[in-house]
């Protein structure tokens, strides 16, 4: 499971549900949740959360256009650090570079000159498919609906 840290940065309400946008080291996320501020305290603006993503929900492209032109909010160009294949799966290793950070900023202290790090699972064919090689540059793409906030 994919897990970083950041901050509420604005949230939009309908109904029962609320996109929520959030910043994890600069970089600015989107997520979904079956929450309002109304009936849930924890959900307001420059609360400290956990954004949570499963590897398998984690989807790659090649940067032909950047951003992509579809509807997956969570688009976060990074570098393939490293690739390990089996006969099924292939799991990378991304680097979110650091220009894709939103204000533009150096990486904080203590954190990998890249960046935040996440992990991807896709399948073996796709990864051959796509010719991808360790330092190649990709987009990992992330559903909002994928994309779930945990607070303590």
């Amino acid at each position: 499971m994919n897990t970083l840290t950041g901050t509420i940065t604005e949230i939009t309400t309908e109904q029962n549900l609320s996109l929520v946008k959030a910043l994890a080291s600069g970089f600015l996320f989107y997520s979904i949740v079956l929450d309002t501020p109304d009936n849930s305290p924890w959900l307001r603006k420059n609360a400290p959360i956990r954004l949570l993503f499963k590897e398998t929900e984690v989807m790659i492209a090649l940067p032909t256009h950047n951003p992509l032109s579809i509807s997956v909010r969570n688009q976060l160009p990074c570098r393939i650090i490293a690739i390990h294949s089996g006969i099924v799966l292939s799991e990378l290793t991304l680097a979110l570079t650091p220009e894709t950070r939103t204000p533009p900023a150096p990486a904080p202290p203590g954190s990998p000159a890249d960046g935040l790090q996440i992990r991807a699972l896709i399948t073996r064919s796709a990864c051959d498919d796509l010719a991808l090689k360790e330092n190649q540059h990709v987009i990992a793409l992330i559903k909002t609906n994928e994309v779930s906030l945990a607070y303590d």
